[in-house]
């Protein structure tokens, strides 16, 4: 389930074109809401809006994706992205939003790009760099479980 308020919209730079941005090796990790963040755990789900994408939740928690024990309490990246591997930058299309738990806000992504690298029937992975201020920015790799 998807929560946040405001998003950002995000657009497609075209799936493949263009060269990569530069986006970390490391695992995705940034700040939310001016905390440090880590990506821990994805989970995507066909957009009811537009199903050439996925609707992201990228919590800084583990658990088992896809189960009823989502953390809705914690700080996380909610994330639209394509079903189609390639290199995307932000535009109107996809929204890429930051959601703080302790403020309960929302803010989107200003900048910033993301490359899918593959799609598979259960796993999405890729690197993202986003950013909407120096309290709310994360770049690096992520693999979210794509689910049923």
């Amino acid at each position: 389930m998807i929560i946040g308020g405001l998003s950002a919209f995000v657009a497609c730079g075209g799936g493949g074109g263009g060269a990569a941005p530069e986006i970390s090796s490391q695992v995705m990790s940034g700040k939310i809401g001016g905390k440090a963040w880590t990506f821990g755990t994805g989970e995507a789900r066909t957009s009811f809006a537009d199903a050439t994408q996925f609707l992201t939740n990228a919590y800084g928690g583990s658990f088992v994706p896809c189960t009823d024990n989502t953390p809705f309490d914690t700080d996380r990246m909610v994330l639209a992205l394509p079903k189609a591997p390639g290199t995307y930058t932000l535009s109107a299309s996809l929204s890429q939003t930051f959601f703080s738990a302790d403020t309960k806000a929302s803010v989107a992504a200003t900048s910033g790009a993301l490359v899918v690298d593959s799609v598979t029937a259960t796993t999405i992975t890729g690197g993202a760099r986003f950013s909407h201020d120096a309290d709310n920015a994360v770049d690096g790799q992520f693999a979210v479980t794509i689910c049923p």
